[in-house]
Formats: structure tokens, sequence, C-alpha cells
């Protein structure tokens, strides 16, 4: 079974790729990560042994390498997702029988072989931060009501809220990526091209933009559902298999001290990603990333003693 793998970034979220990039070589993965990206790219590719320019390939293995696409779309990348991942299926890997998008705030933590079988079958998730969610929740019902004015008709009930950083799907389950492009599309324009990741209030339809057409979409589209807790991305204790760095503090800015002062000591997924922000793909130089691995044990300790409530 083949299994592509892709992410989309713009901006400093190329540390974040290099991170995640890393993490799959040590988790034995074997295939290609597909990179949309916008803006230049990133120096730690170009000039990497293994950049292959004519192909815009940049291999790690024999069995592992990054391809990078520009994307010249104006849209905001949490909207595009579902429009990405079907291009990669149909275009880059026709041969690959599931695409999985994975956000470039997220590396994985455990051995491939741990979640290979999420990939099989069904659409694959993993549940929010705040995953409860009843299907007569006020924020569904309106919803559903809204959509079914667009023509959109809710056929199964969920009582649950997955988080859009990840999403596997198989090719015999595309329809849902083309209905999912739809349902985005839609809330963007609800939202009036919102370039922001939340939109308006918690309360607002569409708050969390792009995550809340997939939530939908999953009580549109008949597939089983692969599915996995918040712990799955650290989001509690007792996680093992990705760690994601939620919020906009990501990791490769730094300031732990600065936020361990402020009582935010460094948080699991923060620690995850320095495990493998810098190996085999350097994104600091060694001097530097000296000092931010002393100053994340320095902020850790901090966390011991003081904390906001």
């Amino acid at each position: 079974m083949k299994i592509s793998l892709c992410t989309l970034y713009e901006g400093h979220y190329h540390y974040g790729v290099a991170a995640l990039a890393n993490s799959l070589l040590n988790s034995g993965y074997a295939g290609e990560l597909f990179v949309g990206f916008r803006g230049p790219l990133p120096n730690w590719a170009a000039q990497h042994p293994g950049w292959n320019a004519a192909q815009s390939t940049l291999e790690l293995s024999d069995r592992f390498s990054l391809r990078f696409l520009p994307q010249t779309t104006a849209i905001f990348f949490t909207y595009y997702k579902a429009h990405f991942m079907h291009e990669v299926m149909q275009v880059h890997s026709p041969d690959a029988d599931t695409v999985a998008y994975i956000d470039p705030d997220i590396v994985l933590k455990c051995n491939w072989v741990d979640v290979d079988a999420w990939f099989h079958d069904g659409i694959g998730l993993i549940e929010d931060v705040n995953w409860n969610f009843p299907s007569r929740h006020p924020k569904r019902l309106m919803w559903k009501n809204w959509f079914a004015q667009h023509g959109v008709h809710e056929v199964k009930a969920l009582d649950r809220y997955y988080n859009a950083g990840f999403l596997s799907v198989p090719r015999e389950h595309a329809e849902f990526l083309v209905l999912l492009d739809r349902l985005c599309m839609m809330i963007l324009d609800y939202n009036e091209g919102h370039k922001h990741i939340k939109a308006g209030e918690a309360a607002d339809l569409f708050h969390s933009t792009d995550q809340d057409a997939m939530n939908f979409a999953l009580g549109v589209y008949q597939a089983p559902l692969n599915t996995a807790g918040c712990e799955a991305m650290d989001f509690s204790s007792g996680g093992f298999y990705f760690s994601h760095a939620i919020g906009y503090s990501k990791p490769w800015l730094g300031r732990h001290l600065r936020l361990a002062l402020r009582g935010w000591p460094p948080s699991n997924a923060t620690k995850a990603y320095y495990r493998y922000a810098n190996n085999p793909i350097q994104v600091f130089s060694g001097f530097t990333f000296a000092i931010r691995r002393l100053s994340l044990w320095v902020a850790s300790a901090m966390g011991r003693v003081y904390r906001k409530a």
C-alpha cells in the first residue's frame, strides 16, 4: 500500500516543515512528502546536498524525499488543504492508495509501523482539544440549517470534533476531498476571504474555518472513520503518536524564557519539536541550537514552580 503525505507552508512555517520531515525519516516512513509552498524556497532545502533542482526534490534517503510544489493561489492555505490533497492524489501521486495532510507544526513521535493501519480503508482523524461536540450542540444545529439552505444536507450524526491538522483520505473516498473543498469555499465566501485560522468570535457560525468545514463534511459523506483521541496530538497527557504545536507562538520562534516568566512554560509539543528540529535537516546553526536547547531546559525548570492557572 502506497501512502503519500503532504503539507502546506508559507513564511517562517518552513522551520516546521523541516522538523516534520526529520520526524518522518526517523520514524521509518518510506515515500514522499509533497510540500506546497508560497514564497521563496527555504535555504535548508536549496543548499542541501540532496537537493535536485531539476525535479524540485530533496532526497533525505533512498526511501524518503520531499517534493516542493510552488502554489500560485491567493487563497489562504487554511481553506486550501482539501484542494491540495486532491491535487496530490490525482496529479502528483496518481499511484498512491492514500493521501494524508499533516500541518507543518506537527511532528511524528512514534515509529511509522505504529500508525500505518490508520491510513487503511477509512478517513483518518484525531480529536481536537475541545473534542466533545454533541450532535445536537447549538453550533451543529446552526451549521445544519445554514448548509441545508445552500443545498448540503447532513446524513449522519457525530458527537466528536476533529482537528484539521491531520487528515488521511484513501483513494476510494477521494470525493470527500471534493466535498470538503466545496464547503471550504462556501465558508471562505461567508467569512469574506478571511486571512486567519480563526474568524470572529467562538460563538460565530464558522469560527474555526476549515476545521468547521471538515467536521460538517464528515456528517455529509458516508465513510468509515479511523479516529484517535486528543492525546494523539499531545493535547492531553498520555499521547505517543503526534505532537501538534497549536497557537500562534510556534516553537521555532524561541522566546522560551520570556514566555516562562509570564507563566507559560514550554509545552510538550515545543519539546517534541526540538527533538527533531535540527537533524538531519539543519535549520539552526550549532551555536543557536545549543542556546535554544539551554533556554528550553531553563524555561521547563521554571515551569515546575511557576505557571499560570
